[in-house]
C-alpha cells in the first residue's frame, strides 16, 4: 500500500529547519517528499513559526513554487504545543518538569502517528532543545516502523548564520549575514540531509502500550527496563480469582474468563509437577478422559485447590463431571452479574464452534469428532491466552509467563524439559480462590 509521508519535526526559534529539511528530502528522495508537516514546539516557537512561515511571502510557499513541488499541507493547527501542569501552553523547556512534559508529549505524538497505517513518518530532530531531539529520536526507536525514518539536516557555512536563508534558491538571491557586513548568494548554499538509522524496538513493545492514549515516556522506558532486568528465576505470577487477573511481576493482566481458567489449570499443574505440564488432547484419549479434562478446566476458573479438582482416581459417573463444570460456570456467571464486568467467551456461552459437543454426556457423541473439538479448543485457548499476555507485556517480558506447548517449544532448565509454565514453582502464587 502506498503511504503518504508526514514530516514530524521538533523546532525552537529556527523555523528554517522545516524548509531546509523539505528541500533536503526533495533532493535526496523526491518520491518520499512529505505531503504534510507537523511541528512540535513551545509557545515561543509557535509564535516564531507563525511569523516566519505563514502569510503571502511564506518561504514554504516559495519553496513549493520555486521547485514545482506538490502541495504540502501545513496550517497553524499542525503546530503542536504541549500544556504545562496548569493547562497553559509550555513557553520553553527550562526545568526538569518542563522536560518531562515535552518528552511525554513527543512520545504520544509519535505513538499516535505510528498507529496510522496509511502514512509514513519522516522525523527531523534538527531543531528545538537537545532534550526535544533526543526524545524524538528515542520515541521513533520505540514506535517507528520499517517505513519510517529519522534525519538531521546540515547547512554549510556561512549560510546557517544568514537569518533569511530557508533553502538554496534555483536562482541568484543575495542576502546579508547577521553582521550585515557581507552578502551571499543563496543559490550557492549546500544542504545535506543526514539519515539516522533507527534501532527498531516496536516488535518488542507490548501492544498494550502502543495502543494506550495516556502513555508517558517514563512509563515506557520503565516497562522496557523491567523486561531487560528480569530473569527466568526471578519471574513470578499471582493469580487473583476474584477478578480473574494474573499479576506478572506486579503487572496486572485481566484475562477473559475461559483463558483465566486455562492459565489456572496450567499454573496449578506447573506448581505441583514442575516441567511436566498437561498434554494437549490426543487421538488416543477416551471420551471419559476428555470429559474429565474439560471439567478440570472449568473448575480451575474459581479454584486452585487440588483436592477439589477431579482426577482419574475419582469414581464419579459422567453426569457428575458435567454437573461440576456447570456449577462452576454458574458461579462465574454470577460473578459477572454482580461485578458488572462484561466478560466474553464463557465456555458454555460460546459461539457454538467449539462448545456444542465438548461434553460426551449422552455417551453417543462420535469420538473422533469429540477429540477434534477438544484439540481445537486446546489450540484456541493456548493461542488466545498467550496473545493476551504478550500484548500486555511484549515479547521479551511475556516469554517468562506464556504457556509452553511441548510440541511447539522446549525449554531446558535444571535438568527438566519444561511444559506448561516455566516459572519456578515457588513463584506461582494465588489469592481469593474458592475452596
Amino acid at each position: 500500500m502506498n503511504k503518504d509521508y508526514v514530516l514530524l519535526a521538533v523546532a525552537g526559534m529556527t523555523p528554517q529547519i522545516i524548509t531546509e529539511t523539505l528541500y533536503g528530502i526533495y533532493q535526496k528522495n523526491p518520491e518520499k517528499l512529505p505531503r504534510r508537516v507537523k511541528v512540535i514546539t513551545s509557545q515561543a516557537g509557535e509564535e516564531r513559526l507563525i511569523k516566519n512561515l505563514f502569510g503571502d511571502d511564506s518561504p514554504l510557499k516559495q519553496l513549493i513554487a520555486d521547485y514545482n513541488l506538490p502541495e504540502i499541507a501545513f496550517s497553524q493547527q499542525d503546530i503542536l504545543v504541549p500544556k504545562d501542569r496548569n493547562g497553559q501552553p509550555l513557553n520553553d523547556v527550562q526545568s526538569e518538569e518542563d522536560q518531562a512534559i515535552i518528552t511525554d508529549f513527543i512520545t504520544e505524538q509519535v505513538r499516535q502517528l505510528s498507529q496510522q497505517p496509511d502514512i509514513a513518518i519522516h522525523a527531523s530532530l534538527a531543531g528545538g532543545r537537545k532534550t526535544m531531539g533526543f526524545a524524538l529520536g528515542y520515541a521513533m526507536s520505540l514506535f517507528g516502523r520499517p517505513c519510517d525514518c529519522l534525519s538531521h539536516v546540515l547547512v554549510n557555512e556561512p549560510y546557517e548564520t544568514i537569518p533569511d536563508f530557508y533553502y538554496p534558491t534555483p536562482y541568484t538571491v543575495m542576502r546579508a549575514d547577521r553582521s550585515k557586513s557581507t552578502r551571499y548568494d543563496l543559490s550557492q548554499a549546500k544542504v545535506m540531509l543526514a539519515n539516522i538509522p533507527l534501532v527498531m524496538m516496536r516488535e518488542e513493545m507490548p501492544q498494550d502500550l502502543i495502543k494506550r492514549d495516556d502513555l508517558s515516556y517514563t512509563e515506557t522506558v520503565n516497562r522496557i527496563n523491567q523486561a531487560n532486568a528480569i530473569t527466568q528465576e526471578q519471574a513470578s505470577v499471582v493469580l487473583d480469582y476474584s477478578t480473574m487477573t494474573i499479576f506478572c511481576d506486579g503487572l496486572p493482566i485481566p484475562l477473559q474468563p475461559i483463558n483465566f481458567a486455562f492459565y489456572s489449570w496450567m499454573a496449578k499443574e506447573s506448581r505441583e509437577f514442575p516441567g511436566e505440564g498437561i498434554e494437549p488432547a490426543s487421538d488416543d484419549m477416551s471420551a471419559r478422559e476428555l470429559d474429565m479434562r474439560l471439567a478440570q478446566l472449568i473448575h480451575a476458573a474459581t479454584s486452585f485447590d487440588s483436592a477439589a479438582l477431579p482426577s482419574e482416581r475419582d469414581d464419579w459417573d459422567l453426569v457428575r463431571w458435567v454437573e461440576l463444570a456447570e456449577e462452576t460456570a454458574e458461579e462465574i456467571v454470577k460473578y459477572d452479574t454482580d461485578s458488572g464486568v462484561a466478560r466474553k467467551r464463557w465456555l458454555f456461552q460460546g459461539d457454538g464452534k467449539d462448545t456444542d459437543i465438548l461434553f460426551n454426556s449422552d455417551l453417543e457423541r462420535p469420538l473422533d469428532e469429540l477429540r477434534k473439538r477438544h484439540k481445537n479448543l486446546w489450540n484456541r485457548l493456548l493461542k488466545e491466552t498467550n496473545k493476551q499476555i504478550t500484548d500486555k507485556l511484549g515479547k521479551k517480558l511475556g516469554q517468562y509467563y506464556t504457556i509452553n506447548n511441548v510440541h511447539k517449544r522446549k525449554v531446558n532448565r535444571a535438568g527438566y524439559v519444561y511444559k506448561g509454565l516455566t516459572i519456578a514453582p515457588g513463584n506461582i502464587q494465588y489469592k481469593n480462590a474458592t475452596r
